[in-house]
């Protein structure tokens, strides 16, 4: 049974998905009263809450579809448009706790306390405008992405059902019955009808997410996330088998044979391409994560929604490493879809593959369930976006600047009205911008790494001051500007350079100003040092807090206390699991 060109199926899971997550949101509106409980849920979350929020705030449809489609135009390399954060997930086992001992509601309250308020006004500035510019390119990946698998695109319907007039029947998943492929290809849209179907699936998704957020805050958030999580990993490994299964592909011998043997388009079964994704890029791409991460607006909530800062800790490193382990079997999926469209001389836009190859795959009730996937790496960001820059601008603009002495109901009041706001701005860039915002805002996570480095050198720094701050931040988004689009370099430039000039513009700048008071520094360090569940501690002096035996590095004004057990260890075995998986994704590609 088919309705306005779609399986009734595919209806009653979307429908059902949406209902879902609408009460879940109305449900998690009981017992917010307060700015803490709507931007970080009074602290309540267990381990597993907070890794099923970090993976999802951490993922959107951009994600799978950019690995898919950079997999079918460039081979296995294409795994790190994703994995460009791998190595730098150790990381996250280190910046977890600090962040969580900061003992702020927003980033920019860290900026505040550092620098001072003209460094979190431009905090502020630079992360909100890249994030609602990040939250319309989820918006848009999302609708595009669902329009594709809908086959609602005037450009990729005529082209899949090509594909399925002429392939041959595709194989049944388990407990699945087969059927042919001709029953879902649809007429090609015209040009009005696809952009109808487009500004719907836009304005539906927006309005879920922004009902819900704007009802349970972080905590609807977190809920929603797990599920939503959940949802993602099926997404990562649900239609693998029938892609490899398909008698074009032959399996995992078939594809690397069929790979292997075009040579004229460079080897498509390494992981590294000379052109975009050599070893040098990877290695600047690592380097490049964790300074990013310092710089996400909702850093605070992903590690510190938890109840201590071992969930935190867990939540961050192993919901960013559930991502990395859900890629592998994106690159799979473009790397079976790339072996069809060899196999049958087909050529369809690598931008389509995702969308494409599930509607021909799937029965019309996995293709709900995918559909929702969707919407659900696309909701469990966007969430997560709204919520931290609505809370930025509530508590460190319009609380500072307009109303110091605003009560908790107020205040909760006027973030979500923010919220709304940022939504609708989103909205608009993302129709408004439709082609460009995507390539905006892979620019922008770079950028992101820009801003910080001023976190980083805040936090190991002594010296570093306001005056560095700004030297830093400024010089590096000059010499990305420069080195991107005025010189056009290549993408290792382009991301090692930056980061070169933000250091030494934030030393540089730090040491030709007045250094920062040593009081003012010695009481923010000693909080980011003081474990949670020790605030006794927060009164004493430095000196008493981290005595000198308890420090690594204090060489040149740094300073780096010793790593405990925990941490080195953690950092290790997240270390270890990154190289595992590179490992089991080369010996998928050569066994």
């Amino acid at each position: 049974m088919v309705f306005l060109g779609l399986h009734v199926a595919i209806w009653i899971v979307l429908v059902a998905y949406l209902a879902g997550m609408l009460l879940m949101g109305w449900w998690s509106k009981r017992g917010i009263a307060n700015q803490e409980g709507y931007l970080l849920g009074n602290r309540q979350f267990g381990v597993t809450m907070m890794v099923m929020h970090a993976f999802g705030a951490g993922t959107n449809p951009g994600d799978v579809a950019g690995v898919v489609s950079k997999t079918v135009s460039a081979g296995a390399s294409g795994i790190w448009v994703s994995w460009m954060w791998m190595f730098g997930t150790p990381f996250y086992w280190l910046i977890a706790p600090i962040v969580r001992r900061m003992r702020c509601l927003t980033l920019a309250d860290f900026f505040q306390e550092r620098f001072g308020k003209p460094a979190s006004a431009l905090y502020i500035l630079v992360a909100s405008a890249g994030m609602i510019v990040c939250l319309a390119s989820v918006l848009l990946a999302t609708a595009r992405t669902a329009q594709g698998l809908m086959g609602k695109a005037t450009t990729q319907t005529a082209a899949v059902d090509e594909l399925q007039s002429r392939s041959a029947t595709p194989p049944s998943l388990p407990g699945q019955t087969q059927r042919p492929a001709a029953t879902t290809a649809t007429a090609p849209l015209t040009e009005r009808e696809s952009e109808m179907w487009f500004f719907g699936i836009l304005l539906v998704t927006t309005a879920v997410f922004l009902v819900y957020s704007y009802w349970g805050g972080i905590v609807a958030a977190i809920r929603t996330d797990m599920i939503q999580g959940l949802m993602i990993i099926a997404l990562s490994v649900i239609a693998i088998p029938a892609a490899l299964n398909l008698t074009e592909v032959g399996g995992l011998s078939g594809l690397r044979a069929t790979l292997a043997a075009q040579t004229d388009r460079g080897n498509l079964l390494s992981l590294f391409d000379p052109d975009q994704f050599n070893l040098w890029t990877v290695i600047l791409l690592c380097v490049n994560a964790p300074l990013s991460a310092l710089a996400f607006p909702h850093l605070i909530p992903v590690c510190g929604a938890g109840r201590t800062e071992w969930e935190g800790r867990v939540g961050f490193a192993y919901g960013n490493m559930l991502k990395r382990i859900c890629t592998i079997g994106w690159c799979l999926l473009g790397l079976a879809w790339l072996t069809y469209l060899i196999q049958t001389d087909a050529a369809i836009h690598p931008d389509a593959a995702f969308g494409d190859s599930i509607r021909m795959l799937l029965s019309p009730l996995l293709q709900g369930v995918m559909l929702a996937c969707v919407l659900a790496t696309a909701m469990s960001s966007g969430d997560a976006f709204q919520i931290t820059i609505a809370g930025l601008f509530a508590e460190n603009i319009y609380r500072v600047y307009f109303k110091p002495g605003a009560d908790d109901r107020h205040m909760v009041h006027v973030t979500r009205i923010a919220g709304i706001v940022v939504v609708l701005t989103a909205l608009a860039i993302a129709v408004l911008v439709r082609e460009s915002v995507v390539k905006a805002i892979l620019d922008y996570f770079n950028i992101l790494a820009l801003v910080g480095i001023s976190t980083a050198m805040g936090i190991l720094w002594r010296r570093m001051n306001m005056t560095g701050m700004f030297c830093s931040t400024i010089s590096a988004v000059v010499v990305f500007v420069a080195t991107r689009y005025v010189g056009d370099l290549s993408r290792g430039v382009t991301i090692g350079l930056p980061i070169l000039a933000g250091v030494a513009g934030g030393i540089i700048g730090s040491l030709l100003s007045r250094p920062p008071q040593r009081e003012r520094i010695e009481r923010f360090l000693t909080k980011i040092y003081v474990p949670i569940g020790q605030e006794e501690k927060l009164n004493l002096p430095l000196d008493e807090a981290v005595p000198a035996s308890q420090r690594w590095i204090t060489t040149g004004g740094l300073f780096i206390p010793k790593p405990t057990r925990q941490t080195w260890l953690g950092f290790l075995v997240t270390l270890g699991i990154c190289v595992l998986c590179v490992i089991v994704m080369v010996a998928l590609l050569n066994r």
